[in-house]
């Protein structure tokens, strides 16, 4: 026996469906442009320090300039005085010149502030630091988030410094931190410094190079941190910090530049990430150095490298033309979508096609009394 199945076709109204789609564009559209400006955390601490920042860098300007050659804006578009030559006597490496052109930003104050507050650090607490020659500015910029923050601190530098970073040798690194602490602007300034460069003892400089890195520790009376190996400086360091703490936990470990003994050479630059490490890498080989130190004590680490990648992560403008104002950046405030517009869109459609495909809204009323779906019997 042959069943029939009769069926009558039922569609949702062309028209309706359209309306919807066509809705639900416009109203994507309104939602991508329509996105406001969220605070971030610590907002107040952040400008703070980055207006900090701002001020230091204008109190060492003229002490820069003074020692720029006349072309110098060729290589310092926003003519900070922060960018130094390419080939010195204290130049202990190559560097890139876009890195140290990102890094004049008095905003990166905010970074450090945002990495520092993740970390769980409270005014008092006392924080390691490496310091390289290399980014002047940001050495600046880390002061100015500590001095905002008010942590203690325990710094050990490297003298020298990679190509356009603080490699003249009448204003090296020891005297710019120098000069801003006379100014009264910060507290503190190093308490060790080294030659840095290769194995953290200028390896190759010349003998004119090394008698510069030697007569800048002196005037500036920083106390000088002589390594015989790689893993003597590594010890060297590590004890000057345990020493310098007088048994008061350091909170937290700090680095910017790429120093060997700090990451462990190369391997280190691809083990340990740029921004907040709180635990060892799960890498097979973790190479010695003083991050590895710290990061085995459970003690997080801020390590600023690849500083064009940090720019983009935190929206600071790469190679800027002119010096940015503090404020700028993601750091301190981020676009997010507008959450009454994109609820009011969603519940729009949802109930539109509820209507639509449920109670038969936009239907003609001489299609009501078609017949709908039949089962077979």
């Amino acid at each position: 026996m042959i069943t029939k199945i009769y069926w009558s076709p039922w569609k949702h109204p062309t028209f309706a469906m359209l309306f919807l789609a066509i809705f639900s564009l416009i109203g994507l559209g309104f939602i991508e442009s329509c996105k406001v400006k969220k605070e971030q955390p610590y907002i107040k601490k952040k400008l703070h320090a980055a207006k900090l920042a701002e001020r230091a860098f204008q109190i060492l300007k003229p002490s820069l300039i003074k020692y720029k050659k006349p072309d110098y804006l060729d290589l310092d578009p926003t003519g900070s005085g922060f960018i130094g030559e390419f080939l010195t006597p204290v130049t202990s490496n190559s560097g890139s010149l876009s890195a140290k052109q990102t890094s004049i930003n008095p905003n990166f104050a905010a970074v450090f502030v945002h990495y520092l507050k993740k970390a769980k650090l409270k005014e008092g607490d006392t924080v390691a630091i490496a310091l390289s020659g290399s980014f002047p500015a940001l050495n600046v910029c880390l002061f100015a988030a500590l001095e905002t923050l008010k942590l203690k601190t325990i710094i050990i530098s490297s003298t020298s410094a990679s190509q356009f970073g603080a490699n003249h040798p009448q204003m090296l690194w020891l005297d710019m931190e120098r000069e801003l602490k006379l100014s009264g602007i910060f507290h503190f300034s190093s308490n060790y410094a080294s030659l840095g460069g290769v194995q953290d003892k200028a390896i190759g400089m010349s003998k004119e190079g090394r008698e510069f890195l030697f007569s800048a520790i002196k005037r500036n009376q920083v106390q000088f941190l002589e390594s015989d190996s790689f893993e003597s400086a590594i010890a060297k360091r590590t004890k000057i910090f345990e020493d310098l703490s007088q048994d008061v936990p350091i909170k937290a470990f700090i680095n910017i530049g790429g120093g060997t003994t700090i990451l462990g050479t190369s391997l280190g630059k691809q083990v340990f990430r740029n921004g907040l490490i709180q635990s060892l890498p799960e890498e097979g080989h973790i190479p010695n150095s003083v991050i590895t130190y710290f990061l085995e004590k459970e003690i997080p680490v801020i390590n600023t490298i690849q500083i064009e990648t940090l720019a983009r992560k935190f929206g600071l403008p790469l190679s800027p033309k002119v010096l940015p104002k503090p404020g700028e950046g993601k750091v301190f405030f981020q676009e997010e979508y507008n959450p009454p517009l994109y609820l009011s869109v969603f519940v729009f459609l949802v109930f539109g096609l509820y209507g639509v495909t449920r109670l038969g809204w936009g239907e003609n009323k001489k299609d009501l009394h078609l017949p709908r779906p039949l089962h077979p019997k």
